[in-house]
């Protein structure tokens, strides 16, 4: 399955081929900024570099490589981060 059919048999009740995953698909399966630099540390991504898209919950923006990482089904299209 597609990650967009994933998702779709999910929310449609029927059973898909894996859980779908999200890590900040939308602010609230977002992952506080200090949490991701800490996972980036654990995984031996040293950039020393977190960005931060929503302050006042500090939650992280996680980069494509971290996403594909991990298989990530759902993704924020709307994105419009500087970089």
């Amino acid at each position: 399955m597609t990650p967009r059919e994933r998702v779709l048999a999910s929310i449609a009740h029927r059973e898909p081929d894996r859980v779908p995953v999200d890590l900040g698909g939308t602010p609230s399966s977002g992952i506080s900024a200090i949490a991701y630099h800490r996972l980036k540390r654990h995984l031996g991504i040293m950039d020393g570099h977190t960005r931060v898209y929503d302050v006042v919950q500090q939650l992280a923006q996680p980069e494509d490589d971290i996403l594909d990482r991990f298989g990530i089904d759902v993704l924020d299209i709307g994105r419009t981060f500087n970089t």
